[in-house]
């Protein structure tokens, strides 16, 4: 059995151990260009108040990060660091939500004295509901999706190396494709994100495992408005043009 093999059968079997003791965090409202976000709020406090740019809601995190040798549990169980934030996206009067996009980077550092395993693993899942379609209420139009990672979210010193690695996420959800899946028509108006993140580290005897979620913009949540809506925003105003060089204006 190879070393990363044992990684896998001690997360799977045994029971992990949750190291955070951060609070709940409400963080409010914010204004996007095209959307507001509404009711952000994060469970454990861990991806820190936020930031609005344009229609991005950035995350800066508050020590979200795993790491085995500081635990006195690891070895043999793994330390796991969970959580979960929550915020509703309303589209501002005549805008619309075709896309969300999600991003987050972080780093791993894996290290030992000896030749003995210490692994990490980041995952992440967003679930979605969408309530509101052209500004009417809906139901039971919703989903889940993983993030997908570089190195599928999982790093091992008898692949990687030791050191520290780089990681990042990302994951775009289509809405419009979620409402013809779900029969409907419309365009998103109103959209509840519940995005539930874990960090895992393991490190054998002899052997320190850490990872984090980067300090800065560690998670981006981006908006793209309707694209039809931009569209026909840019052909009305060619038509402006038009008829003002008609009228003399240019």
């Amino acid at each position: 059995m190879r070393l990363h093999a044992v990684l896998v059968l001690l997360i799977s079997s045994t029971a992990l151990i949750l190291t955070s003791s951060a609070q709940a965090a409400f963080y409010g409202d914010y204004a996007g260009s095209t959307v507001t976000w509404v009711d952000v709020q994060d469970q454990n406090g861990l991806f820190g108040a936020p930031f609005a740019s344009g229609d991005s809601l950035d995350f800066s995190p508050n020590a979200f990060e795993a790491e085995c040798s500081s635990d006195p549990g690891c070895p043999p169980t793994p330390v796991t660091v969970d959580d979960t934030l929550t915020l509703t996206i309303q589209a501002n009067e005549g805008s619309f939500i075709d896309d969300i996009v999600f991003s987050e980077a972080g780093d791993t550092t894996l290290q030992s004295f000896v030749d003995t395993l210490a692994a990490s693993v980041v995952a992440a899942t967003v679930f979605v509901d969408i309530f509101e379609i052209d500004g009417i209420s809906v139901n039971n139009i919703n989903g889940s999706i993983a993030m997908v990672f570089s190195q599928g979210g999982e790093y091992r010193s008898d692949d990687q190396g030791y050191g520290t690695h780089i990681w990042d996420g990302s994951l775009t959800i289509d809405l419009d494709a979620m409402i013809a899946g779900a029969g409907g028509t419309g365009r998103a108006t109103r959209v509840q994100i519940n995005l539930n993140n874990t960090l895992t580290a393991f490190a054998a005897v002899g052997a320190t495992s850490r990872i984090e979620k980067k300090d800065i913009d560690g998670l981006a949540i981006t908006v793209v408005p309707e694209p039809g809506t931009a569209l026909l925003f840019g052909l009305g105003l060619a038509g402006l043009a038009v008829a003002g060089r008609k009228e003399g204006w240019g």
